[in-house]
């Protein structure tokens, strides 16, 4: 068995292969310099040119209303076979929990908002907010190509019974695909009812007045349900009003089944409850309709959306610095190759 010793390598011999290394790398400069200088360059460029992202954002709470608020209409109505849960919150169901998550980015009300028109001060008037996305994104740029311009499409003659061609509806559902993956709705947290929305755009323009819209809109959508029950329910009771009406006037002086105050000894039992019950529908239908008139979008408004928009792109000194560090990296990597090769 054969005794090995430990090899040394003494001070001034670490000095001489440290000397001699250095000198390399310096001699090396030019190609570190030149290396770097590119990296940087393009780091540079490549921050200047990238787009610009402003991010529009909004805070608001869902008003659910429940419970019965109809108090002895509820009942009254249950016997003419009308459902009041849809008149005292029963379609909130539709906004109830996180549906109005989903709502929002759904596609009918995305549409929706495109198809209306840009409010902000802008050069050109009438655009829609499609029209407007078309001519500050790639996607406008690439349908140019094709001879779609926002002139051929008509976004702005559309109206809401008109039905869309084929190119229309293509172009809208490419701009639907672009803005559902920059737009952000959620709540803050588990436990809470406030809800936040965003949306980032190469436009402050177009944030601004897309989230504004698609709040705008979301409500109308909430009115129009809601409303849509109340006024189909005081049909409804209006019919009965006046079939109760006829009964009552069949038989005796118009005047005194108006004033219901005064009762007539001459009719019979059944037209005594008909008297009682028109002037109960009669009353809750003047409820109804005033519920109608003050009826109150479900969206509240926290924070809003303000100019000027913060642009979200990341600084090009950031970049810059990257491409002087992976520069320098790759540089004496490659010189370190070199000297050992």
């Amino acid at each position: 068995m054969s005794n090995s010793t430990p090899q040394t390598i003494k001070y001034t011999e670490l000095m001489v292969v440290g000397k001699r290394f250095s000198k390399y790398f310096i001699s090396q400069y030019k190609f570190i310099l030149i290396v770097t200088l590119i990296t940087s360059a393009i780091g540079l460029l490549y921050g200047k040119i990238q787009p610009s992202s402003y991010t529009a954002t909004a805070t608001f709470i869902v008003d659910e209303k429940g419970g019965s608020k109809g108090g002895g209409l509820s009942g009254l109505a249950s016997q003419f076979g009308i459902d009041m849960g849809s008149i005292t919150g029963g379609s909130g169901g539709l906004f109830d929990g996180d549906n109005i998550l989903e709502i929002m980015k759904s596609r009918r009300v995305i549409e929706t908002v495109l198809l209306s028109k840009v409010e902000d001060a802008i050069p050109e008037k009438g655009l829609t907010i499609a029209d407007f996305y078309l001519k500050n994104s790639p996607l406008g740029e690439a349908l140019a190509t094709k001879n779609i311009t926002t002139a051929t499409l008509g976004f702005a003659n559309i109206t809401e019974d008109s039905k869309h061609t084929i190119v229309q509806d293509s172009v809208l559902y490419m701009i639907y695909t672009r803005i559902k993956k920059d737009l952000n709705v959620e709540k803050q947290n588990k436990k809470s009812t406030i809800i936040t929305l965003g949306i980032n755009s190469p436009s402050q323009v177009f944030s601004k007045t897309f989230v504004e819209t698609l709040l705008k809109k979301t409500s109308e959508m909430y009115i129009e349900i809601k409303t849509g029950n109340l006024s189909e329910n005081i049909t409804k009771l209006q019919k009965k009003a006046d079939s109760l009406f006829a009964i009552l006037s069949s038989s005796a002086d118009r005047r005194n089944y108006i004033n219901l105050s005064i009762p007539n000894e001459g009719n019979s039992r059944d037209k005594s409850v008909a008297s009682a019950l028109f002037g109960d529908v009669a009353k809750n239908i003047e409820t109804m309709k005033l519920s109608l008139i003050n009826q109150t979008p479900v969206i509240q408004i926290l924070d809003g959306p303000k100019y000027p928009l913060l642009d979200k792109r990341t600084p090009a000194r950031y970049f810059l610095l990257i491409g002087f560090v992976v520069g320098i990296g790759f540089s004496l990597a490659v010189s370190l190759y070199k000297y050992t090769a």
